[in-house]
C-alpha cells in the first residue's frame, strides 16, 4: 500500500482512487442536469436562438414538470454522493461524511448554479443590446430636507 500513510499524518486510506470517483460521479451529476437543461432550451428556442426569455421559461418548465423535477433532483443525489466519495479519505466521522458533505457540496452547487444562471442572462442581455442598468447608487447618505 504505497498510497496509504500512517495514522494521524493525513488520510487513512488511498486518496486517488476514492477523488477520482467523487469527482467522476460530481461530473456526471451536473454533466446530466445541464444536457437536460440544453435539450429543453433548444427546443424552446425559437429559431435557434436563446434568449433571457427562453432560459426562464425552461427554468420554470422544468421545475413544474414531473420529468425536470427528477432529473433535477437525481442530479443533486449524485453529486452528493459524489462528494461523499471525494471526502471518505479526509473525514473519519461518519456524521460529518454522510450529512454535512453532501449537504453543503447541494448548496454549493445550488450557489454555482444561481451564480451561472445571473452571468448567462447578463451575457445574453448584452449580447442582445439590451440596457443594461448597472448604476448601484451613490453611498453617500442622502441629506434630508431642511425643517420649516
Amino acid at each position: 500500500m504505497p498510497a496509504t500513510i500512517g495514522p494521524g499524518t493525513g488520510p487513512r486510506r488511498a486518496s486517488e482512487s476514492w477523488v477520482i470517483a467523487g469527482l467522476t460521479l460530481q461530473t456526471l451529476g451536473v454533466a446530466g442536469v445541464a444536457a437536460f437543461a440544453w435539450t429543453r432550451l433548444r427546443h424552446q428556442g425559437i429559431g435557434g436562438h436563446i434568449t433571457a426569455a427562453t432560459i426562464r421559461l425552461a427554468w420554470h418548465s422544468d421545475v413544474h414538470t414531473r420529468a425536470g423535477l427528477v432529473v433535477l433532483a437525481a442530479g443533486a443525489v449524485i453529486y452528493g454522493v459524489g462528494s461523499i466519495l471525494t471526502a471518505r479519505p479526509y473525514v473519519s466521522r461518519p456524521a460529518t461524511l454522510f450529512i454535512a458533505v453532501p449537504a453543503a457540496a447541494v448548496a454549493g452547487l445550488l450557489a454555482l448554479g444561481a451564480m451561472a444562471l445571473i452571468v448567462a442572462l447578463v451575457l445574453t442581455a448584452l449580447a442582445n443590446d439590451v440596457d443594461v442598468p448597472l448604476d448601484i447608487g451613490s453611498f453617500r447618505r442622502a441629506k434630508r430636507p431642511p425643517r420649516q
